[in-house]
């Protein structure tokens, strides 16, 4: 999935051909356009997986692993009122 905006909260929007995923908790500054690979679960109750890492404005390929939450998982339309209900006003 591709970081593609940073929401409330220092959470990260990020989106593939599948849906859009908010996440928090990386140990990484990730970018606009950096990519996060999800890989293995590590807490299923706290929504917590492993992930690899691929920072779009660096010249090497190499992958970092790092742990995220993921917050929300779904569609645009979804998203929509997740992002409503966690707004604080």
């Amino acid at each position: 999935m591709e970081v593609v905006a940073y929401l409330n909260n220092s959470d990260l929007l990020l989106e593939d051909e599948h849906g859009v995923a908010v996440i928090g908790g990386s140990s990484y500054v990730l970018s606009v356009g950096d990519k996060v690979f999800i890989q293995n679960p590590i807490n299923t109750d706290a929504k917590v997986y492993s992930v690899k890492i691929s920072f779009a404005h660096v010249e090497h390929c190499m992958l970092h692993d790092d742990e995220i939450q993921i917050k929300f998982e779904g569609c645009h339309e979804s998203l929509k009122s997740y992002v409503q209900k966690t707004t604080v006003h």
